[in-house]
């Protein structure tokens, strides 16, 4: 069924998400400050706004997909924003990363006019952006992540709804966490392996072919991050004290290692200074 939906930036994430809102058949208003942006929205189908307030008018669903909160604010209730349009009963889904500040003032200011504010985060890159295959992250009420969740499904491979408002947006931030921790680790791994004259191919090799991803997932699979309870298993306790103590001597080894090469890893020092929180003891 097709549904009235304005699409509020159409930037590299935003874009290719819109196509697909189009190409599901729904009747679709886009708006952003780049001509260049929204034309071939609009030969694809759509309609073109001239302020984010004009793609809203009759929308039940507006998806913002902005560079930060300032932006996020100001087109959902500055001057032209699209509070000033809205009907109530609406849903406004805030799809750029901002602070659970920003969702709460939005949500807050959604609310006087009849509409409901959802957070939800989007994680799979523009190469996701570009297939359909977004993971959205929601936070807000069941009904309205209902009521989204079919222009959602246009470009996203699942709709996770993580619990109230604000949670879609933790959720994201958490996951971005991991993502940008890795890739500090992996590039010092890579400066470790490099300067010991390693071929940075046969690294990525031994990370990818021995389950080291798989392995990150151990605090999540021991049971979440509060300490292990005092009547846990005995096993359970000597098996996480072992893998400590191995982690202690790896640790020091590589952190000996880069000191010798002259290699400064401050994600690795860290790691090894707080490794045991990890395991729980």
């Amino acid at each position: 069924m097709s549904t009235r939906v304005a699409m509020i930036g159409l930037g590299r994430m935003g874009g290719p998400m819109a196509d697909h809102v189009i190409a599901a058949g729904h009747d679709v208003r886009v708006y952003d400050v780049a001509p260049e942006a929204v034309a071939p929205r609009v030969v694809a189908g759509a309609t073109a706004a001239a302020s984010p307030g004009e793609a809203a008018v009759g929308a039940t669903i507006v998806s913002v997909v902005v560079f930060d909160d300032a932006q996020a604010t100001e087109v959902v209730a500055g001057r032209d924003g699209v509070l000033r349009t809205l009907e109530p009963g609406a849903v406004v889904a805030i799809h750029t990363t901002v602070t659970l500040d920003t969702i709460h003032a939005l949500a807050d200011a959604a609310e006087h006019h009849g509409v409901v504010v959802l957070d939800a985060g989007i994680s799979g890159g523009e190469a996701g952006a570009q297939a359909g295959t977004l993971l959205s992250l929601m936070g807000g009420p069941a009904d309205a992540v209902e009521r989204a969740r079919p222009v959602l499904m246009a470009f996203s491979k699942d709709v996770l709804h993580a619990g109230p408002l604000g949670a879609g947006m933790a959720l994201k931030l958490a996951r971005n966490a991991v993502g940008y921790s890795w890739m500090q680790a992996m590039y010092e791994a890579m400066e470790l392996a490099h300067r010991s004259g390693v071929d940075l191919a046969l690294l990525q090799r031994a990370v990818a072919e021995t389950g080291t991803f798989e392995q990150a997932f151990t605090p999540i699979l021991l049971g979440g991050p509060d300490p292990l309870p005092a009547d846990a298993p005995a096993e359970m306790r000597a098996g996480m004290e072992h893998v400590n103590r191995l982690a202690d001597k790896d640790l020091d080894h590589a952190l000996d290692l880069a000191a010798h090469l002259g290699v400064d890893l401050p994600a690795l020092a860290a790691v090894r200074q707080g490794f045991h929180r990890a395991m729980r003891i």
